[in-house]
């Protein structure tokens, strides 16, 4: 008897937990998109996610054209703590792989939610310069949506693409598209993988201070209006603030630069939800020879 209780007040508890995290997904909806394309990075998240003229491991996930500016093999990891809640934790990986005279491969990975209700996606990726100014990504990626029984899990393939131009020595543009195919996870429950196009500028007044912003338009929601600002304390120390006009939302963080190692912090803060810490660790081989 005992054993049926527990069993069933297990089963309660889990499927209350369903309920709650649904409920959760659905009120958060506009703070971030549904389908796995979270802002990853926290260099991005410190400067409001303004970031598709960014040259890291992690334009695996801003905009493929960015790996094209990197010279060496490369490694990436982030954690993002959404609203201070284990459950919808954000854990993230990525490389980039130069191949001399071809171009850069990216391999990324991430995963979002627990046990309940999770988010997996896997990508590849390929950019290459043409020329001095013009570099261009494209990325291939499997996105699984798992639920819990009966629901179980559904996977999709799509793509997304970008191009970064280096317009000047310290004008750079961005213009990334995701899914832009429109592909649906499931076309009878209208459950699509948002359809997402950005553009951004980046300009670096001198050695200590950049700037960005950018706009950002789902389909199916508000355009988003993002900026931020970078400034090197020290060479080996960067301060970063941001603004996010949609989520409405300001952010802030830091850089620690240890040679081939960059550690970055950031948070940020949403008016009704409020702090979502984040932290990536970088790792580029030989990065300063």
């Amino acid at each position: 008897m005992e054993q049926k209780a527990s069993s069933y007040f297990s089963e309660m508890k889990n499927s209350i937990w369903v309920v709650c995290f649904s409920m959760f997904l659905l009120t958060s909806s506009s703070i971030f998109a549904s389908n796995n394309n979270y802002p990853i990075g926290s260099r991005a998240s410190a400067m409001g996610n303004a970031s598709s003229t960014f040259v890291n491991v992690f334009s695996n996930f801003h905009n493929q054209a960015g790996l094209a500016g990197i010279s060496h093999f490369g490694v990436g990891i982030a954690y993002k703590n959404n609203f201070l809640l284990s459950e919808t934790g954000l854990k993230s990986a990525a490389l980039a792989i130069p191949i001399k005279s071809i171009g850069v491969i990216g391999i990324n990975v991430s995963s979002f939610g627990f046990d309940q209700y999770a988010e997996n996606k896997y990508g590849l990726a390929f950019a290459k310069k043409f020329g001095d100014i013009i570099s261009m990504g494209l990325q291939l990626d499997y996105l699984q949506t798992r639920f819990t029984e009966p629901y179980g899990s559904k996977g999709v393939l799509f793509a997304q693409f970008g191009i970064r131009g280096q317009l000047t020595e310290n004008l750079v543009l961005g213009v990334h598209v995701y899914n832009p195919t429109r592909t649906s996870l499931d076309k009878t429950l209208n459950d699509r993988v948002p359809t997402i196009l950005k553009s951004g500028i980046s300009y670096q007044f001198n050695d200590k201070l950049v700037t960005v912003f950018e706009i950002e338009k789902d389909l199916e929601a508000k355009m988003n209006v993002k900026a931020g600002t970078e400034y090197s304390v020290h060479e080996k120390f960067d301060v970063r603030f941001g603004i996010n006009s949609f989520q409405r939302k300001v952010s802030f963080g830091a850089g620690i630069n240890l040679d081939d190692w960059e550690i970055d912090i950031a948070s940020e803060y949403h008016q009704a939800l409020g702090f979502i810490p984040n932290m990536t660790i970088r790792w580029q081989l030989n990065r300063n020879d």
